[in-house]
């Protein structure tokens, strides 16, 4: 695995970046970059499981390792979803992977997004390389859009 590190600049304070990056619409429009209609089911809290998926069923599932509201969020991923169901043979059940995102508030005033995530390398290594700036750019769009 690899680690893959991204971060933004975005200015609109840690609660409101929190907020359109966990919210359950903006999720969808932010991870856009992805897959075409991603969402997720679950909860945002410490000890939860959460399923990443797109519209054809397939995806991620994770578990909730530390949520520090408008601080921190540590994901570990623990399987793959295919067609709905999980992958029995994920090689995620006896390695998973983690995602770490910080919020910290920057000194003149708006939020550094940080995004630290763990990456088999192989084509899709690729792929996180190229939509995570495109996600980040997008999430930013709407942090700073008034609501």
């Amino acid at each position: 695995m690899r680690d893959l590190h991204f971060s933004i600049d975005i200015a609109a304070t840690p609660a409101r970046v929190w907020d359109c990056m966990f919210d359950p619409l903006a999720y969808r429009d932010w991870t856009r970059a992805f897959a075409e209609g991603s969402y997720y089911e679950g909860r945002w809290a410490a000890g939860e499981r959460l399923r990443f998926l797109d519209p054809q069923g397939f995806g991620m599932e994770a578990v909730v390792d530390d949520c520090r509201l408008h601080e921190q969020l540590s994901l570990r991923l623990v399987g793959e979803i295919k067609d709905g169901r999980p992958v029995a043979d994920s090689p995620l059940h006896t390695h998973p992977a983690h995602e770490r995102y910080r919020f910290d508030p920057l000194p003149e005033g708006g939020t550094r997004l940080a995004v630290q995530l763990q990456a088999w390398d192989d084509g899709f290594l690729a792929f996180l390389q190229d939509t995570w700036p495109l996600a980040l750019q997008r999430l930013k769009v709407l942090a700073e859009s008034t609501h």
